[in-house]
């Protein structure tokens, strides 16, 4: 596809953690891969389960769905999700806004991702991607740049699942001031080319 994808701020070390990300649109999966530890299970919605092959390829794969729909289902998925994450010792890969933004800026975070983590007694990661709508036209040759930044994990010791609502908004702020951030170092960088 021709996109430059720059990777700032891994650790050399993964953490195991529930890593939370910005959802823009399909080209999310092909960019996230780089930023991410080995021993993953990506969260999805159960929707995704009835897409020919790939919804039998996410479960073989390890991952875990997720019915939004039903609360008391949603419930019980987090709470086996913190039991197998606890068990395998593997992270949990997240988008937390629940649906692509398509070009709208990040969304507002469901809590889920944070009860999990709180239930886990895991750490949250977020990993911000720039905004793709702004800095890639996949129409060009050279289709543009996202950079990818993980910031420092967030520790949910002494959280409980009250607080997860509060702990996903301070997470959306910090993210969302780290995109602008990003947005603004590639506008500045293609203005100096």
């Amino acid at each position: 596809m021709n996109v430059r994808v720059d990777v700032r701020n891994r650790p050399s070390d993964s953490i195991q953690g529930i890593y939370v990300a910005n959802h823009q649109s399909t080209l999310d999966m092909y960019m996230y891969g780089e930023s991410l530890p080995d021993d993953m299970a990506i969260l999805g919605k159960h929707s995704l389960m009835y897409i020919p092959l790939f919804g039998v390829l996410f479960w073989l794969a390890g991952n875990i769905f997720i019915n939004r729909g039903d609360r008391s289902k949603a419930r019980g998925a987090m709470e086996e999700a913190a039991t197998i994450v606890r068990e395998k010792g593997c992270s949990v890969y997240m988008f937390p806004e629940g649906t692509r933004s398509n070009g709208r800026g990040l969304l507002p975070f469901k809590s889920g991702a944070f009860i999990l983590a709180i239930e886990a007694g895991l750490p949250i990661v977020p990993v911000c991607a720039s905004s793709t709508h702004k800095n890639i036209d996949l129409k060009r040759w050279r289709a543009g740049e996202c950079r990818l930044e993980q910031l420092p994990a967030i520790s949910t010791e002494g959280l409980t699942r009250d607080d997860a609502k509060r702990l996903a908004d301070e997470v959306q702020a910090l993210m969302a001031a780290q995109i602008d951030q990003m947005d603004a170092d590639i506008a500045q960088g293609h203005q100096t080319l």
